[in-house]
């Protein structure tokens, strides 16, 4: 009698072929954000990529049809990670403000509780440097997948320009609004942007526990100086 031949399945039902194709796909992209945000896009070859991943040449083409769409994939892979950990933020914040009869000095704390969470995303020490590389790459010159980033980080200055407009009494969407936001998050994104300097100046090893509370507390202070007169 002749024998049946199956494919072995996982535990949740893929073949073992669909999970080793993931898992190729996966390193892939997070070999690609690794050498595209140390070298950038023109300077770095699908071939080191492939050799770091320890895929084969076609797997690119295969997977993600070109060099570019990889880089797309990549930008998608940041954008994606980063909102994904801010999510139980963005809910707490939008929860917040749902409540009827927030006063002001309520939904300042929420503000900054908000902003602390972000912190406390992109200080962790889970979080990839190359991550804030990338995405400083695309802030110089961006590119397509500016994007698809900015795609992701739309919540986060919804979420933020309501903050805002709620502190100052103008519209979330009217210019200044949105531009006092801006500045507003960037007293976290220099965190990543500037680490090294940051480094350099506190003469820090690195961002450890400790690190991290003293710029979260400095958020803290910074934020109630800066909206506790705004109305």
């Amino acid at each position: 009698m002749t024998k049946l031949l199956t494919r072995s399945k996982s535990p949740f039902g893929r073949s073992a072929c669909q999970d080793r194709s993931e898992r190729t796909r996966q390193r892939l992209i997070e070999v690609a954000v690794e050498v595209f945000s140390d070298l950038g896009y023109e300077a770095a070859s699908t071939r080191t990529i492939v050799e770091r991943a320890q895929a084969n040449l076609v797997s690119i083409p295969y997977y993600f049809g070109s060099k570019q769409g990889l880089y797309h994939a990549a930008a998608e892979h940041i954008g994606a990670e980063v909102t994904g950990r801010f999510q139980p933020a963005c809910d707490r914040a939008r929860q917040g403000l749902s409540k009827p009869g927030l006063n002001r000095h309520q939904t300042l704390e929420l503000f900054v509780e908000f902003m602390v969470d972000f912190a406390h995303v992109m200080l962790g020490t889970d979080a990839p440097d190359c991550w804030g590389q990338f995405i400083l790459r695309e802030q110089s010159q961006p590119t397509q997948a500016f994007d698809i980033l900015h795609a992701h980080f739309t919540s986060i200055l919804d979420i933020g320009a309501e903050f805002v407009s709620r502190l100052t009494g103008r519209a979330a969407d009217a210019p200044e609004t949105k531009l006092q936001f801006l500045t507003t998050i960037s007293m976290v994104l220099f965190t990543r942007t500037n680490r090294a300097s940051l480094l350099r100046t506190m003469q820090w090893k690195s961002i450890g526990e400790a690190e991290r509370l003293l710029v979260e507390e400095m958020l803290r202070q910074n934020m109630h100086a800066l909206y506790a007169h705004s109305a």
